[in-house]
């Protein structure tokens, strides 16, 4: 009985330390505006009152969210402000939630990016491509969660492929994938042909890093792309088959010119998974090789993640998030970050992340 009163007094411990604390002054929840892009299919009205989108292909369309951001579950980077966003005073949580969708075509969705875009100086989109087994609704609240964290300027928004959610649906997944690589690229075309919008960042996690790249070699080929307005290109955990980046990949993000950011691990069990199914090594787990190649800056995870949210620290991890902050919107390279610390290989440099103190 004393050893098992011991354990139980060790692991409410443990977790009352991991707790994030709550500002005394802030609101439950913020609310934060994000855009999308997506080709799943919108459920009908019978089956899903929202007009939410389900795990089904169909036509690309645009339109825009609101997300309730919980102030108490989220906050963890130094440049986090909840002032920033406008507070939920009614029915507030300590809870992230989609509130709404509000689906629009593509003329409207570009007037109303437009609009969104007066007098704001940083004319910038984030775009954010979601890996495997995420819903939309899953989706638009990491978003919004990255937008909060790192203090985003911009206008967040993501490109949603139909992903199953489905820790049973690997395969479908990879499909999906591929198949909406054309759209994410129209997706890109369409954000950089607009003059309101001056710089396109994209982040893409995971297996979405396989289709970003799939729509950024088309791009590299096409001419009347304005691909000089490509910003930062973050490849976070990606699940992507080295040995193929480095060939086929890599030359066409060389040409376009962009900064490409690599964030691995080398304590990423999805990627130690997915290496054993595809039977060649990843790119973002790092135990099994760390890459550095011209033109891409690679960071390795260190002492700020666990096993347990390695592979989902841009979405988890402040200090992870603190350093997307110093990349997206002070535009420093990874010499010029306190977030990260380089190291000096035979093969050249990478950096290493390292904790930041939190400045709430």
């Amino acid at each position: 009985m004393p050893g098992s009163r011991l354990i139980l007094l060790l692991v409410t411990a443990f977790v009352l330390g991991c707790a994030t604390q709550a500002p005394v002054d802030a609101p439950q929840q913020i609310l934060v505006p994000v855009y999308y892009a997506t080709n799943r299919n919108l459920l009908p009205n019978e089956d899903n009152d929202s007009g939410l989108y389900g795990d089904g292909r169909g036509d690309i369309s645009f339109g825009s969210t609101l997300v309730a951001l919980s102030t108490r579950k989220q906050g963890d980077s130094p440049f986090a402000d909840w002032a920033r966003w406008e507070a939920r005073r009614d029915k507030s949580g300590n809870r992230n939630e989609l509130l709404a969708v509000n689906p629009l075509d593509a003329d409207t969705f570009g007037a109303t990016l437009d609009a969104a875009f007066l007098g704001d100086s940083d004319r910038s989109v984030l775009l954010f491509v979601h890996g495997f087994r995420r819903s939309f609704e899953i989706v638009a609240t990491e978003v919004a969660t990255i937008a909060f964290e790192t203090n985003l300027h911009g206008a967040p928004m993501f490109f949603s492929w139909p992903s199953a959610n489905s820790s049973l649906a690997y395969a479908s997944d990879v499909n999906s994938m591929r198949w909406a690589a054309a759209d994410l690229r129209d997706t890109l075309k369409f954000l950089l042909t607009r003059e309101s919008i001056a710089t396109v960042h994209v982040i893409a996690h995971s297996l979405g890093s396989d289709g970003l790249l799939m729509a950024l070699e088309d791009l590299s080929r096409d001419d009347a792309a304005r691909v000089d307005k490509l910003g930062e290109i973050v490849l976070a955990s990606p699940d992507v088959d080295a040995g193929m980046f480095k060939r086929d990949y890599l030359p066409a993000v060389q040409k376009l010119g962009a900064r490409v950011t690599l964030y691995a691990t080398d304590d990423d069990v999805p990627l130690r998974a997915s290496g054993r199914v595809n039977r060649h090594h990843r790119l973002g787990n790092a135990k099994a090789e760390i890459f550095i190649g011209d033109g891409v800056q690679t960071i390795v995870y260190a002492d700020v993640v666990t096993f347990m949210n390695s592979h989902d620290a841009v979405v988890e991890i402040g200090d992870v998030q603190a350093d997307l902050h110093y990349l997206l919107v002070e535009r420093r390279g990874a010499d010029e970050r306190p977030t990260v610390t380089s190291v000096e290989t035979k093969k050249g440099r990478y950096w290493r992340t390292q904790r930041l103190t939190k400045q709430r």
